[in-house]
């Protein structure tokens, strides 16, 4: 019987957050762990194959074996750099929702 590990498997919207534990087995890929856990049938439109995924906020290859303890984030696309969004935001004269001026 093969040794398990437990990790966390992360995804979340601006409208749902969801976090699965899960138990698999030691040398389980974070691509596998992805689809083991179930999450793409709550998000819509969410490509397992292709999403970029990271560990505690750092890029990984869907081909990394996952550790023990791991938290295995999926991340979405970004729809505007976060530079030029708080630029933006500076000119109208909002920072994160408040009046600057």
């Amino acid at each position: 019987m093969a040794e398990l590990i437990e990790v966390e498997v992360a995804c979340a919207r601006p409208e749902l957050q969801v976090v699965r534990v899960l138990s698999v087995p030691v040398g389980t890929r974070a691509r596998d762990a992805l689809k083991l856990s179930g999450i793409g049938a709550q998000f819509a439109g969410l490509d397992l194959e292709r999403c970029a995924l990271g560990i505690y906020g750092r890029e990984i290859s869907g081909e990394r074996e996952l550790q023990a303890g791991d938290r295995l984030e999926v991340y979405r696309p970004l729809y505007k750099d976060p530079r030029t969004a708080r630029r933006e935001a500076v000119a109208q004269g909002t920072v994160l929702g408040r009046s600057c001026r």
